[in-house]
C-alpha cells in the first residue's frame, strides 16, 4: 500500500499497464497458417471447414503493407449475457476498421487474460474476417463465412 498526499493506495488495484505484445502484423507474420489453423478450431470448432477461406485471408493479410494506428486491439475480460458469466475478448470496436490499419495497431492484454500469443493471433484472424473492413477480393469468403 502507498499513502500519498493522506490517501491509501494500493498498486495492484489502480496501476493498469496493459501486456504489450507487439503490432498485429508482427505477430501474424510469427506463426505460419498452419500453425493457427488447428488453433481457430480449438477455439471455434468446426471451423476447420472454412480453411481455404481462412488460409486466403492470412495471405492477403500478409501482402498487404500496415496502417500506423494509434489504437490498440485489447483483449480483456467482457462480461456475458448474464450477470456471473464472463468471456475473453476484444471489443468488436477493436476491429472496426479496415485490414491494414488493424494490422497497425498494437496488440496487448490486460491482467488476467491467459491467452497464448498464438491464440491471439487466431481469435484476431477470425475478427478480421468477420468483423473488419476486408477489401473486395475476398467478398466471396467473407459471404462464406457468414453464411456458415
Amino acid at each position: 500500500m502507498i499513502v500519498f498526499m493522506g490517501l491509501s493506495i494500493h498498486p495492484q488495484i489502480t496501476s493498469y499497464q496493459p501486456y504489450l505484445i507487439m503490432k498485429l502484423y508482427q505477430l501474424l507474420q510469427a506463426y505460419d497458417f498452419d500453425e493457427l489453423m488447428p488453433v481457430i478450431n480449438d477455439m471455434f470448432p468446426g471451423t476447420s471447414k472454412f480453411r481455404p477461406e481462412l488460409k486466403h485471408a492470412y495471405e492477403l493479410l500478409l501482402s498487404m503493407q500496415p496502417v500506423a494506428s494509434k489504437k490498440a486491439i485489447r483483449y480483456k475480460i467482457l462480461p456475458g449475457d448474464t450477470a456471473n458469466h464472463s468471456y475473453v475478448g476484444a471489443e468488436d470496436t477493436c476491429f472496426n476498421a479496415t485490414w491494414e490499419v488493424c494490422l497497425g495497431k498494437d496488440v496487448s492484454r490486460e491482467r488476467g487474460v491467459d491467452l497464448s500469443d498464438i491464440e491471439l493471433v487466431a481469435n484476431s484472424l477470425v475478427n478480421l474476417c468477420l468483423q473488419a473492413k476486408y477489401p473486395k477480393v475476398f467478398e466471396k469468403d467473407h459471404q462464406t463465412l457468414l453464411k456458415g
